[in-house]
This record gives structure tokens, C-alpha cells and sequence, in this order.
């Protein structure tokens, strides 16, 4: 960080009109999606092997929303990298819809004025189904290039699920309201080509393509690294990131495309 760029940050107003906006509403505070520049927000550079960050932020940025921060149990996180589970150790897979335990991590936030790492609160666990060996007790942030899924839990409405109008109802019309805003775009890493910039990118364009597209029903079983998610609902995608869901557990995954290894 410049000299410049701390003064702006810690000695004067780091503030601009989308945080104020959002500030009281976000469970995530202000830092969340408040960045240092004054004009417009700051979005993670593309940087080679780092296809997904910039989606991730994006992402992550939707839970801010009035609408959404209402729904989220922000103390019900899971976060993938390729060597650690943070917030839950992975089970062997079997006939459930994911093999995450039970997510506990903490989303706190974007680091202040850092949208390269996310502020969470969780223990970390080597990424290997069947182990529940630490790899560090307590993990206090997470760089966004490194993450390859995220998971997090939607709060119990007070009225029974079939009631029309459950949490986990309004949260996917939400995410999809938001998706159609942003035009289910793919990102710097849509297309190959001029934007295609890092070796995986034109494999993530391709995944996303096959996934919001191959058939009617929208589900998917597909394998991220160690993560196993089977027969989950495809809700769209937000530039490299597959936003998935599952009715019966109330629970919601964004799944870094070029991290999909098998689909079934």
C-alpha cells in the first residue's frame, strides 16, 4: 500500500455513495464493498492462474444486498482453496448432496480497501475427505485468488418451507434477479481469444457454457478438487463463478468454473 493510498484509507474518507448506501444493510460493513478509490469500485486484476478472483468478488459482493444479507447465516461459511476445507472438514462422498460437515467459518468481510483478501473466522482443515486433521486453528483472512469454492447457509424463515415463501425460496429468486442484472456475463475469462488471459480461462468459458446450458432441468453432480456437489440446481453464473444451490439443505455454492474437474 502507497502512502497515498493509506492516508486516503485510515486518515480520511474512504467512503463513496453504493457504501453508504449499503452500510447500515450489510452484515459484511461498509469496508465490504467500499473501495479506496473515491469514483467507481475497485475489481481484482485478472493475474495469471487467477481466473476466478474477479468473479469471486463479484460474487461475494451480491450478499451485501439488502435482499440477500437478510437470508445468509454469515457464521455458516465453507471455503475451498486447493489445499484446505476452512470452516468444515470434507467427508468421504457418498449419497448426500455435498461432503462438507457442517459449515462454520465466518464471512466478515473484504479486507479494508484490499479486495484481494477476504477477512474470515474459521478453522482450517487439510482438504482430504475423510481427515479431520488442522492444518491452522484459527485462520483470520483468505486471498480470493486461492479460493476455488465457496459455501454458505441460508437462515430458517420462520414459516414452514412449504409455506411458498421460504428463506431459501426468496435467496434463489434474489440470485437470479441478480445474475439476469448482470447479464450472466463470463467475465475477462468469457471468451477465448483477446480476453482469454490465463491458460484455464477458455476451459472455464466452456464449463459455464455446458452447465447453464445442457439441459432443462438444471441440475448438476460435478467434482471441484475434493468437493463433491450431486444433483444441485444450476442458477447461473457471474463471470468464472457457477452459482449452484440445494433446496434441501437451504444451501449455496459458488464453484470456480476452471476448478471443475468431472462432470456426471
Amino acid at each position: 500500500m502507497t502512502p497515498e493510498t493509506y492516508m486516503k484509507c485510515y486518515h480520511g474518507s474512504c467512503a463513496c455513495d453504493r457504501c453508504a448506501a449499503e452500510a447500515d444493510a450489510c452484515p459484511l460493513e461498509a469496508e465490504a464493498s467500499c473501495p479506496c478509490s473515491q469514483n467507481q469500485p475497485v475489481t481484482p486484476e485478472v493475474e495469471p492462474d487467477c481466473c476466478c478472483k474477479a468473479s469471486m468478488a463479484e460474487a461475494l459482493r451480491l450478499l451485501c444486498s439488502e435482499r440477500l444479507a437478510e437470508l445468509v447465516d454469515f457464521n455458516a461459511f465453507f471455503f475451498l482453496t486447493d489445499s484446505l476445507a476452512v470452516g468444515s472438514p470434507l467427508s468421504v462422498p457418498g449419497a448426500d448432496t455435498d461432503n462438507i460437515t457442517t459449515p462454520t467459518a465466518t464471512l466478515e468481510r473484504f479486507s479494508p480497501c484490499n479486495c484481494d483478501l477476504l477477512d474470515v473466522n474459521g478453522t482450517a482443515y487439510f482438504a482430504v475427505p475423510g481427515t479431520t486433521s488442522v492444518a491452522m486453528e484459527a485462520v483470520d483472512q483468505l486471498t480470493l485468488c486461492s479460493l476455488k469454492a465457496v459455501a454458505f447457509q441460508i437462515l430458517e424463515a420462520d414459516c414452514p418451507r412449504d409455506c411458498g415463501d421460504s428463506n431459501y425460496d426468496r435467496a434463489v429468486r434474489a440470485i437470479r434477479r441478480a445474475i439476469r442484472a448482470e447479464g450472466g456475463s463470463t467475465g475477462a475469462c468469457g471468451t477465448c481469444g483477446a480476453h482469454c488471459n490465463c491458460d484455464d480461462c477458455c476451459c472455464a468459458a466452456g464449463i459455464v457454457r455446458e452447465l447453464s446450458t445442457r439441459n432443462l432441468s438444471r441440475m448438476a453432480t460435478l467434482t471441484a478438487g475434493p468437493l463433491v456437489l450431486q444433483n444441485v440446481t444450476v442458477l447461473g453464473s457471474l463471470g468464472s463463478a457457477l452459482v449452484l444451490a440445494d433446496e434441501a439443505l437451504s444451501r449455496f455454492y459458488l464453484v470456480c468454473a476452471n476448478a471443475v474437474e468431472a462432470i456426471g
